[in-house]
């Protein structure tokens, strides 16, 4: 299906089991998208669907939640992380369910990463990937949730979560020309962010990063900000919303592969049952005002 809208994906954790059947449900119409932006688990999800991999991110979500050491207490006291990220990034991105990054690259399809700069609290954007291992550290420095993980050390930054500073990453969808964006979202309609109950802990482990503690403590409202962005673009028809009709039974980090299962299955149903109504929305796009630049070599644009 040709068109020029881009596509846009909400990060969620394991939430994003419903993600990753809309996706399979695009594979399966064989609709494309120039620019794929992604933030937080959404960018393991957004790289499977950029290399052409349909069910390589269901596969990864399975193994995640049957291996009793991926997602455990006892290692984040020991450890100070939740989620097993060498056994996820190393041992199954990397081995057991390898992206293909040959098809990665070769795909039309370009993939947008953002992730946050510790220091700075601002957003850091990363399109260029010099190599499989470049990617997987990226993606996991952009899962890497606060307090749950450390930070990720990439080109002498420190980095973590990109859903702490741009959790709905449109921003390089609209940045790129393009007039219209596909907005693929882990909450359902009417939600509405509330502010933190853990300023106490953050103000202890990131004392010492204070744009950081700032961007922690009104993250609610960065989020309810953009949130309200999107909806004032889907009345003007530059946006297309895909999101639970109702809340997902299923957390951050569920583990139930029933739970997981239904996620999946209702993200695919979804998407399906707007397909129609979809394929209006992209038949309508216009031409982007500014096409979108190839790069070349190792770059990553900061947003401010």
């Amino acid at each position: 299906m040709k068109h020029q809208a881009n596509l846009v994906l909400e990060g969620g954790g394991m939430r994003g089991a419903y993600t990753a059947g809309v996706l399979d449900f695009f594979h399966d119409k064989e609709i494309k998208f120039p620019l794929i932006s992604t933030t937080s688990s959404a960018a393991i999800i957004g790289s499977s669907y950029v290399s052409n991999q349909r069910g390589r991110n269901y596969k990864i979500l399975e193994q995640i939640s049957s291996n009793k050491h991926s997602i455990s207490f006892s290692r984040m006291i020991r450890h100070k992380e939740l989620f097993n990220m060498e056994f996820i990034f190393q041992k199954l991105s990397g081995e057991l369910i390898p992206l293909n990054f040959e098809d990665f690259l070769a795909s039309p399809s370009k993939l947008v990463v953002g992730t946050t700069d510790l220091d700075t609290g601002k957003p850091n954007y990363h399109e260029t990937f010099m190599s499989k291992s470049d990617l997987l550290t990226i993606i996991r420095a952009s899962c890497s949730l606060p307090i749950l993980a450390p930070s990720i050390t990439y080109n002498q930054t420190k980095l973590m979560d990109g859903g702490i500073a741009d959790n709905i990453p449109i921003k390089p969808s609209i940045e790129s020309g393009n007039t219209k964006h596909v907005v693929v979202l882990t909450r359902n309609k009417g939600y509405i962010k509330k502010a933190t109950k853990l300023n106490w802990l953050f103000k202890r482990v990131y004392r010492n990063h204070p744009e950081f503690l700032k961007l922690l403590s009104n993250r609610h409202e960065l989020y309810n900000e953009t949130m309200q962005q999107i909806l004032d673009m889907e009345k003007r028809g530059e946006v297309f919303i895909i999101q639970p009709k109702k809340p997902l039974k299923g957390s951050r980090i569920e583990r139930n592969r029933e739970k997981l299962r239904l996620l999946y299955n209702q993200g695919y149903e979804e998407a399906e049952n707007s397909f129609l109504d979809l394929k209006h929305f992209l038949h309508e796009t216009e031409v982007p005002r500014n096409p979108i630049e190839q790069v070349s070599g190792n770059k990553t644009i900061k947003t401010v």
